[in-house]
C-alpha cells in the first residue's frame, strides 16, 4: 500500500534548531522568573508564609512553562493549510479539506489551557467536521490525554464527586470548565475503557494466578456477588445496584481483586453476562490448567438463580468447569442467631450467648451441619420458641437445612478456600458507597454507570493498562490519510 493524497502530508517535521530556539527561549524566562524569586526569598529572613508564597509562584511558574511548550509544540505539528491533503479518509469515509484554518482556544492539558489552530476536513457538503490534529493527537472533548488520565483518576476516586473533580482540575491544572464539559468527559472514558476492561482483568487475574504458581502455592478462583441500595433520582429512590469481583487466592490468602458493578436492573442481567464472561475467558487463557473456582454469596434470590442457570453447569468451548458453591458463613451464622434470640431462655442472656457461640463453633467443624441442626433441636424440644418469634425462627432453619449441602466450612477452610463473602460486601463499600452514596448524591442510570465502570477500573488495578490499550487503538497518521493501491 502507498499513501497517496492530493498534496503534502498531514504532519510536518519540526527541525531540531527550531525545536532548540523554542526551548531556550521558554527555558531562559523561566530561569529569569526563578532566579528573581529564588533571590528574593533569599534575601529575607525566611517565614512560614515566605515559603508558601515560593512554593506556590515557583509551582505557577514551572506550569506556564510547561504550557507554553505544550501550545508552541502542538501548534507547529501540522502543515501550513495549502500543503495538507485535500481529502482524508477516517472510518471509511471521505472528509475534503475546508479552506482555512480556525483556532480552538479551550484545550485542557496538565498544565492549563492552550490554543491551538487546525485544519478542518469535512464529510460532504453539510457533514459532520473533523479535525485531523485533534484526533491524531488524542484530544476528546477539549482534553488531552494525559489531562483526561488524571481527570478520570480523580472523577473514579474515593470520595470524590462531580465539584470536587472540578476543584482539582481548577487547582492543578489551573482551569475552569463547566459541569457538560465534565460530564462528555467521563462519558467518552467509560464507554471508551469498558471495551477495553475485560481483556484487562483476565491478564491481570492471570498474572495473580501465575504469582501463585510461581511460589509453589495452589491458587484458588473466588467469585463473588452481592446488592447494594443506590439513590435513583429524580425521585430519590432506591433500588438494587449489583456487584462482583474475582479474587486470586493462595494458602487462603487474598493476592488481588477486579470487580464489576452495574446499577439497578431487572435481574441484573447485564451484571450477569459480564461476570460469566469474564469467568470463561479466564477459564481459556488458563488452558488445561484451570485453578478450582469457589463461588460464595448470600442465599439470596438473584445469588441463587446465578448459581442455578450459569454456575452449577459451567461451559466453557464445550468443556465443563467444576464450580463449587459455598452460602456465606456469616449469614448462616446470622440465621443461628435469630434462633437463639427466639428460644426461651427465661432472660438467662449467658445460657443464651453459650449456646449461639458453641452452635456457630460447630457450624465450623467436619461434619458440624449436622451436629448443628441436632442441637437446635434439642434446644427446641427443651426451651421452645416464643410465640412472637417462631415464624422467624422456622425461617431461618429452613434457610440452614435448605442450603446445607453448601455450608461445608471445614473442607473449604482446609483446602484454603474462602467461606466468607465479606470481599464483595467490602466491594460494596468501596464501588457504591464510598463513591455514590455521599450527602445528597443521586443518579440517573447513565451516569451512575459511567461512575460504577471508572471506580471498578480503578479498583481493579487495571486503569493504567485499560487506558493505554485504549490510546493504542486510536488512529494514526496512515489511518486518517487516504490510501489506495499502489
Amino acid at each position: 500500500m502507498d499513501v497517496k493524497v492530493n498534496a503534502g502530508s498531514l504532519v510536518s517535521a519540526i527541525a531540531d534548531s527550531g525545536i532548540q530556539v523554542a526551548v531556550d527561549k521558554i527555558v531562559d524566562e523561566f530561569r529569569q522568573q526563578a532566579f528573581s524569586l529564588v533571590r528574593s526569598f533569599a534575601a529575607e529572613q525566611p517565614t512560614p508564609e515566605q515559603t508558601h508564597g515560593l512554593e506556590n509562584r515557583l509551582h505557577q511558574q514551572l506550569l506556564e512553562a510547561g504550557r507554553r511548550l505544550i501550545e508552541w509544540l502542538f501548534s507547529h505539528l501540522e502543515p501550513a493549510i495549502d500543503r495538507m491533503p485535500g481529502t482524508v479518509s477516517f472510518r471509511d469515509r471521505s472528509h475534503r479539506r475546508l479552506p482555512d484554518k480556525t483556532l480552538r482556544p479551550d484545550i485542557v492539558t496538565r498544565f492549563g489551557k492552550i490554543s491551538l489552530e487546525r485544519a478542518r476536513y469535512r464529510r460532504g457538503r453539510a457533514g459532520k467536521v473533523i479535525f485531523p490534529m485533534e484526533i491524531l493527537l488524542g484530544i476528546e472533548n477539549g482534553f488531552t490525554p494525559a489531562a483526561a488520565d488524571r481527570i478520570g483518576k480523580q472523577f473514579a476516586t474515593c470520595g470524590s464527586s462531580q465539584g470536587r473533580t472540578l476543584e482539582m482540575i481548577n487547582d492543578q491544572m489551573k482551569t475552569k470548565i463547566g459541569t457538560e464539559k465534565l460530564r462528555k468527559l467521563v462519558g467518552t472514558l467509560a464507554n471508551s475503557m469498558e471495551s477495553h476492561r475485560e481483556e484487562a482483568q483476565v491478564e491481570e487475574l492471570m498474572k495473580l494466578i501465575g504469582k501463585a504458581r510461581k511460589q509453589r502455592k495452589t491458587p484458588i478462583l473466588s467469585v463473588s456477588r452481592d446488592g447494594v441500595a443506590l439513590g435513583l433520582a429524580p425521585w430519590s429512590c432506591f433500588e438494587m445496584a449489583s456487584v462482583a469481583c474475582v479474587s486470586v487466592l493462595a494458602n487462603g490468602k487474598k493476592l488481588g481483586t477486579v470487580y464489576l458493578g452495574c446499577v439497578p436492573e431487572t435481574n441484573q442481567a447485564t451484571l450477569s453476562n459480564r461476570l460469566t464472561s469474564l469467568l470463561k475467558a479466564t477459564v481459556r487463557d488458563c488452558g488445561g490448567r484451570v485453578p478450582e473456582i469457589v463461588y460464595v454469596s448470600d442465599a439470596g434470590k438473584i445469588e441463587t438463580a446465578y448459581w442455578r442457570n450459569t454456575l452449577q453447569a459451567f461451559f466453557v468451548d464445550g468443556r465443563r468447569i467444576k464450580v463449587t458453591r459455598v452460602v456465606d458463613y456469616y449469614h448462616a451464622a446470622e440465621r443461628l442467631t435469630v434462633i437463639a434470640d427466639a428460644l426461651n431462655f427465661g432472660g438467662d442472656s449467658a445460657k443464651r450467648g453459650k449456646w449461639l457461640e458453641h452452635a456457630r463453633w460447630l457450624l465450623l467443624q467436619p461434619g458440624g451441619h449436622g451436629r448443628m441442626l441436632r442441637s437446635i433441636a434439642k434446644m427446641r424440644q427443651l426451651y421452645r420458641y416464643t410465640a412472637s418469634a417462631t415464624e422467624e425462627a422456622e425461617k431461618a432453619e429452613r434457610y440452614l437445612r435448605r442450603y446445607g449441602r453448601f455450608m461445608n466450612y471445614a473442607s473449604m477452610k482446609s483446602r484454603g478456600c474462602p467461606i466468607g463473602s465479606g470481599v464483595v460486601e467490602s466491594a460494596c463499600k468501596q464501588i457504591v458507597s464510598e463513591r455514590m452514596k455521599l450527602s445528597g448524591m443521586r443518579w440517573n442510570k447513565e451516569g451512575g454507570q459511567r461512575t460504577m465502570t471508572l471506580r471498578c477500573i480503578l479498583l481493579s488495578g487495571i486503569w493504567d493498562t485499560v487506558y493505554r490499550k485504549w490510546l493504542t487503538g486510536k488512529p494514526t497518521v496512515s489511518d486518517l490519510i487516504k490510501t489506495e493501491d499502489a
